[in-house]
């Protein structure tokens, strides 16, 4: 199989992965949200500041070292899995000694349990990480989906059932452990069938791959304050049930984004790191990435502000109105992330983690006073405004500082890679607001038939004005046997 169908066919079971993940996550939230209430949302929230901090420590940036780097010898891989599970004790001691810290930040004394808990993930998690990255390398994408969909699976149902059976936040925690022993059990079945790593371990084997790495930890820590500075602004100043209302339109948003973008840029990765030294073929990968990435998430992010006042109260109920005017606002935070979020695989592919950690940094710098502006004038509201303001900015200012700088002068491209998609959903989303403000009707059947007239007016807009568009679609995902370059 030829490094295209590989491609293709890693993209389709990642694709049907990705909906069965996101349909099981989106149920197992409407139920959670309905269970449990806005409070004890906002202290998952605040507990996934902490997992996702340690989160970017946890493999030092190795799995994507491992990906990138063409000659990995087996030495090295026994010395860096090794050095992999050291890494998730320490993180899991590193947790516990600091936990009392977090509790007196947040103020809340029910977080010390519940991070006691959730810290074992990463005593759980470095078993299986290295034949992950083995699989993704080899772009063995069909069994990467199987695994995640079970793992998700698994856990939503044992998360679901322990919060009817009244353990609270609990539930969720142990959902996650459950998700992550499910998951590293199958990767180790996978990659022990195929490697196993030896007894070795030499100091000199990590120096490149840590090289490569500690620029990723750097930029890993620095991005994971742009994520959640947010939570921490609003777990610190307004308490865990704000939080609770900003975690559930959050999570709404950037459902798309974690779930649908990692159907290319899962595959995009290894095969950009392939033709990294052609800069041409670099090029017009990373556009059509963009492109069809564009084309998937601009009409949902419309379609999710204009039906937000209809999905909330029917899927969550009323008690989380106040998140519908936050998911209206966040919906421009996402279409934005959308396309930018692609340009971590161009920049690991590159080798260029140091400009990722720069550009993560001047983010940060650039967040933190603007998000504390946002939450003194307005709250939630304020904070969700912020974050859209300082979106509008970064993306316009990501094709100057990294774009042009590795891929060359393409800004005209750059721009055709995603107005078609742009407009369209402009005029999908304005056909529907105009038909929701004659047509005033609050049911299942209703948001069902605005959300299908969406898609329609989209999909026939996109038919009639973007022909070409659709044509090469067609070619990349359906006639597979024809020898073409590949660039996505």
């Amino acid at each position: 199989m030829s490094l295209t169908e590989k491609a293709i066919s890693g993209a389709k079971w990642t694709t049907t992965s990705t909906f069965v993940v996101i349909i099981v996550q989106f149920l197992q939230l409407s139920i959670l949200a309905r269970v449990l209430g806005p409070t004890a949302i906002g202290l998952m929230g605040m507990i996934m500041i902490v997992l996702g901090f340690a989160h970017a420590f946890l493999d030092m940036g190795i799995s994507n070292a491992i990906i990138h780097k063409q000659d990995t010898t087996k030495k090295e891989l026994s010395s860096l899995y090794w050095f992999n599970l050291f890494a998730g004790i320490l993180i899991f001691v590193t947790i516990i000694t600091i936990t009392p810290l977090i509790v007196t930040f947040f103020q809340e004394p029910q977080l010390q349990s519940l991070i006691y808990w959730a810290s074992l993930i990463f005593l759980i998690t470095p078993f299986g990480q290295q034949f992950q990255a083995l699989a993704q390398k080899n772009l063995k994408f069909d069994t990467l989906s199987k695994i995640e969909m079970g793992s998700i699976i698994t856990g939503s149902i044992f998360t679901v059932s322990c919060a009817f059976f009244g353990f609270g936040v609990l539930s969720i925690v142990w959902g996650q452990l459950i998700t992550a022993v499910f998951r590293t059990l199958n990767l180790v079945i996978l990659g022990w069938n195929k490697w196993r790593p030896s007894f070795h371990f030499a100091k000199r084997d990590l120096n490149d791959y840590l090289k490569f790495g500690l620029y990723q930890v750097g930029d890993r820590t620095v991005n994971f304050f742009n994520s959640n500075f947010d939570y921490m602004i609003i777990g610190k100043f307004l308490g865990p049930e704000a939080l609770g209302y900003y975690t559930l339109a959050y999570n709404i948003i950037i459902l798309p984004i974690s779930k649908l973008n990692p159907i290319i840029t899962r595959v995009a990765f290894p095969v950009f790191a392939k033709i990294q030294s052609d800069t041409i073929k670099l090029k017009t990968g990373y556009l059509k990435v963009i492109n069809l990435l564009s084309l998937v998430n601009f009409p949902i992010f419309f379609g999710i502000g204009v039906t937000a006042s209809m999905f909330v109260p029917l899927f969550f109920g009323d008690g989380w109105a106040p998140t519908i005017i936050l998911i209206q606002i966040l919906a421009g935070v996402g279409l934005l992330r959308s396309v930018s979020n692609p340009i971590g695989s161009l920049l690991y592919a590159k080798g260029r983690a140091d400009l990722g950690f720069k550009w993560n940094l001047f983010k940060t710098i650039s967040l933190v006073p603007g998000l504390i502006l946002g939450q003194y004038l307005g709250n939630i509201y304020g904070v969700a405004i912020a974050m859209l303001v300082l979106q509008i900015i970064f993306s316009s200012l990501l094709y100057v500082i990294i774009i042009r700088k590795l891929l060359g002068n393409c800004f005209k491209e750059y721009f055709r890679s995603i107005i078609p998609s742009l407009w369209i959903s402009v005029v999908m989303a304005s056909i529907l607001i105009l038909i929701n403000n004659t047509i005033k009707i609050e049911s299942l059947g209703w948001l069902i038939f605005t959300v299908v007239l969406g898609g329609f007016i989209y999909i026939s807009l996109l038919m009639i004005f973007e022909r070409k568009i659709v044509t090469n679609l067609k070619n990349l995902f359906i006639k597979r046997g024809r020898d073409q370059k590949f660039s996505t």
